[in-house]
């Protein structure tokens, strides 16, 4: 079992051949040398036939022989040969070694395969094994299918096992097409085993391209395939590659299959086609429109979709191969908690509109609405924010507590002075009203907010609101819906809304473990908000240090939404929906929280990627991780919020506890501008969203930094221009605090993406100080 078998990289040339008239006769006839008979026997494709008779087709030529008599029999020009200067006319083709397979692998591939739930990844690859991809031209390859399996096994496989990024816990499936489709490898775990399968794949002994290509059997395997993970395992990342050389031989709604599996699965899937033929052919354009139409169907729904036209040679294949190997792991990492580094499952019971639907005009079937006037589905009640308290603001709300009608003159509740009954409720239910509302969770919600001061008068456009239920966008922890205010008359009233739920799979507990996400965002947001404030006070302040300060004016300003959490009764059960007003214009990523830039050449950024394997090996995705392992390991807790907000009394010292003052978290030094002249160019627009992640880590006295910063770049009439952003991501420099408020602060927790020193590493190996870093005086910093 771990021995090498025999592959055409073992077989050597054999000098001795002999010749019979018959074979030499016809090899003068057809200018074909005895060495190109040596050369096919050595690298050709060999195919059996039913006399015991091999046939080898290699470089141009096709070889009949005898192995039993080591006799030529006959040779001719091979009909699947593209020209003199491509494929094995011009070059050899590579040799692949099996490789060694471990005593225990097999029995232990099969225990993989039975079970799904301990599956990482799933790739599931279509083949085109029609009559054309015995194409001869690929260099580097003995035809195009050739090229296919040998970068596969080596690039795809070899190289992932190499470099740790993947383990048995990512399974691969094969589908073959032709005119029939076929699964020769099905669930097979990345492995050694899996390598040398893809290895004998490569000769046409084991399988040979003839016939149609027929598109939809192999999209109804691969869909099926697919859909695996929504029965056994919703932490699976997927991903479909889809190879073929021409349109396909027969009709179907290809778009529309892989649509739906986009609109299911969004960006936990990634597809990629990838056209195989020569440059030079005239009809590529009309071979590829179903690729690229399945491309686009997929870019639609929202999956990581392209559409990949190699030059004919095994390089160019080998860097489609790569990329698509680095998009899995990005897939995986972002399922991974990255502190805990346990697989987080993500919802499917959402599906996704189509990119670019219009925005609806009134309500339609696919809107949930939520009216005061219904008992059964409503607002419950509406929460802000409080940075200076880092807890809940409870929005006090105008609506009668028995008829959730707007009262304008209504009475208020004399237990918890927040709650309001209009007057006919008064009347009608006054005893009711009074034995039983202070019962109830309204009251003591509102009593215990308002005791702590955690109260709020906010102008909400309308109780009553309405959700679109498929998302139009999703990000690596949210998936964004479109939202509404409505009036009486359910008519869309007042701005655009967002609201924005976790994309993953939120387990049932209790009513603080259901808000501590929503609780980690908006202190997130706000804090971030924060930042911006004074980054736009010391941009403000300059006008003291130039004596023309009009150009002041107009350096951006950094801006966040300030969003809202709405609480809402569904089928008798609550929902927190997090909402904020929906941004207008070209919405972009200028950082994120891995040391990306935006328009930063990539050879700046190449360090990050190959940190990537040792991070993912610590995560536990590269190797078995044993049951339990990591439990403990960082993870997320907000035990000292909890217990403080459960008690009573003591409000004093519990106000102190809560409360991280400006002292604490920021620097009040103002360095003012390098002294030295300044060009406009190093103070463009674009230098501003990387300063003030710098920014922020300088005013943090080095323990915090935002970053992911995401959102639109706004230039108004007066010349004025501004960054609209949302869902920043902060990373905080861990350390025992010496204080009450620094010890505060170590308690905050800033979600699964806050990657602490190392994401504040990743961002200074790629950050490069502006002009703008300058004019704010910061610490210069240079990329490690």
């Amino acid at each position: 079992m771990g021995g090498r078998r025999e592959s055409f990289a073992d077989r050597t040339e054999n000098s001795h051949l002999v010749s019979g008239t018959h074979g030499r006769d016809r090899r003068q006839q057809r200018s074909i040398e005895k060495v190109d008979l040596q050369r096919a026997r050595r690298y050709g494709m060999a195919e059996t036939q039913a006399n015991g008779r091999i046939k080898y087709t290699y470089g141009g030529i096709v070889f009949i022989y005898d192995p039993h008599k080591n006799r030529e029999i006959t040779s001719f020009a091979a009909p699947d040969v593209a020209s003199n200067n491509a494929g094995t006319k011009c070059s050899q083709p590579i040799q692949l070694a099996k490789m060694s397979v471990p005593q225990n692998q097999i029995e232990n591939n099969k225990l993989m395969q039975r079970d799904p739930r301990a599956w990482k990844s799933h790739s599931v690859l279509v083949i085109d094994m029609s009559g054309s991809m015995r194409r001869d031209d690929v260099n580097g390859a003995r035809c195009r299918s050739d090229g296919i399996f040998l970068t596969l096994a080596r690039d795809y496989i070899k190289k992932q096992l190499d470099d740790g990024t993947s383990s048995s816990h990512d399974v691969v499936s094969v589908v073959i097409m032709k005119e029939d489709a076929t699964t020769p490898i099905l669930i097979e775990p990345l492995s050694c085993t899996l390598y040398n399968k893809l290895v004998d794949m490569r000769e046409w002994s084991e399988l040979r391209p003839s016939g149609p290509g027929n598109y939809m059997p192999a999209l109804e395997i691969a869909e099926t395939l697919i859909m695996i993970s929504e029965t056994f395992n919703k932490a699976c990342a997927l991903s479909l590659m889809f190879f073929s050389d021409g349109r396909p031989s027969d009709r179907g709604p290809f778009a529309e299959v892989i649509g739906r599996m986009a609109s299911k699965f969004r960006r936990r899937l990634t597809v990629c086609c990838i056209g195989m033929a020569e440059a030079a052919m005239a009809e590529d354009a009309e071979n590829f429109v179903a690729l690229q139409d399945m491309v686009t169907e997929a870019e639609a729904y929202g999956a990581v979709a392209s559409f990949s036209k190699p030059s004919m040679h095994t390089d160019s294949l080998s860097n489609i191969m790569t990329s698509l190997a680095t998009s899995l792991t990005t897939s995986k990492t972002e399922m991974t908690d990255l502190k805990t580094g346990k697989s987080k499952a993500l919802r499917t019971d959402v599906l996704r509109e189509r990119r670019g639907t219009p925005d609806d005009d009134a309500l339609t079937l696919q809107w949930i609405p939520y009216r005061s006037t219904d008992k059964k589905q409503f607002v419950r009640r509406i929460w802000s924010w409080s940075s200076q308290k880092n807890d809940f603001l409870h929005v006090i709300d105008p609506r009668c507590v028995c008829c959730y009608k707007k009262s304008k003159r209504g009475f208020k509740c004399g237990n918890c002075k927040i709650c309001l009954v209009c007057k006919v409720c008064k009347k009608e239910y006054h005893q009711y009203f009074i034995q039983e509302h202070y019962k109830k969770d309204e009251c003591y919600t509102a009593l215990k907010s308002s005791r702590t001061g955690l109260v709020v008068s906010k102008d909400i456009c309308s109780f009553s609101v309405a959700m679109k239920e498929p998302i139009f966008d999703e990000g690596a922890e949210r998936i964004v819906h479109k939202f509404r205010y409505m009036d009486e008359h359910d008519q869309f009233i007042g701005p655009k809304m967002v609201a924005k739920q976790s994309r993953f799979v939120e387990n049932d507990g209790s009513y603080e473990d259901r808000m501590s996400y929503h609780r980690e965002f908006l202190r997130t947001q706000s804090l971030a908000s924060r930042f911006a404030d004074l980054f736009n006070e010391e941009i403000d302040a300059l006008v003291d240090h130039f004596k023309d300060t009009e150009w002041i004016r107009k350096l951006p300003r950094i801006k966040f939404l300030e969003p809202l959490v709405i609480e809402v009764i569904k089928d008798g059960k609550e929902v927190n929906i997090l909402i904020e007003s929906e941004l207008e214009g070209t919405y972009e990523k200028f950082n994120n929280n891995m040391g990306f830039v935006k328009g930063q050449n990539k050879h700046v950024q190449n360090g990050k990627i190959n940190d990537l394997s040792s991070s993912l090996n610590q995560l536990g995705l590269g190797f078995n991780q044993p049951e339990g392992l990591g439990a403990g390991l960082g993870a997320i807790e907000e035990g000292s919020e909890e217990e403080e907000e459960e008690e009573e009394g003591n409000e004093e010292e519990e106000e102190e506890e809560n409360v991280a003052t400006d002292a604490a978290l920021f620097d009040a030094t103002v360095l003012g501008p390098e002294s030295g002249s300044y060009l406009m160019e190093d103070l463009h627009e674009k230098y501003f969203p990387q300063a003030f992640s710098h920014y922020s880590y300088e005013k943090s006295k080095h323990k915090l930094m935002v970053v992911d910063l995401q959102g639109v770049f706004k230039v108004e009439s007066d010349g004025t221009q501004q960054y609209m952003l949302t869902d920043p991501v902060i990373h905080k420099r861990r350390g025992k605090g010496k204080n009450k408020q620094s010890k505060q602060l170590e308690s905050w927790t800033f979600g699964r993406t806050d990657r602490g020193e190392k994401g504040m590493k990743a961002f200074f190996d790629t950050h490069v100080c502006s002009g703008v870093c300058r004019l704010l005086g910061l610490e210069p910093q240079k990329p490690n």
